[in-house]
């Protein structure tokens, strides 16, 4: 058998979340079970229309940041996030 195939059946069937909070948390968790160290990082991949990207670097390099920084923070800002750290 192949190490890229998983045999059917094998696999117990996803249960359904419950709430919008469980959906979200489900992503979380799969990178931390069965470790005590802190949750690490998640990482994002989007397409941006080339313009567009142009446009953010030229913003970031203004600001003195980088484009993720820059990004990071309009995410933040856009859904009234507070860092705890």
């Amino acid at each position: 058998m192949s190490k890229f195939k998983v045999k059917t059946g094998t696999m117990p069937p996803a249960e359904a979340p419950t709430s919008i909070e469980s959906f979200a948390a489900g992503a979380t968790l799969a990178q931390s079970q069965g470790s005590k160290r802190p949750p690490k990082p998640i990482r994002l991949n989007l397409d941006l229309d080339p313009e567009l990207h142009r446009q953010l670097k030229l913003r970031a390099v203004t600001d003195g940041m980088t484009i993720a920084e820059l990004v990071r923070g309009l995410i933040q800002r856009e859904i009234g996030w507070v860092s705890k750290t």
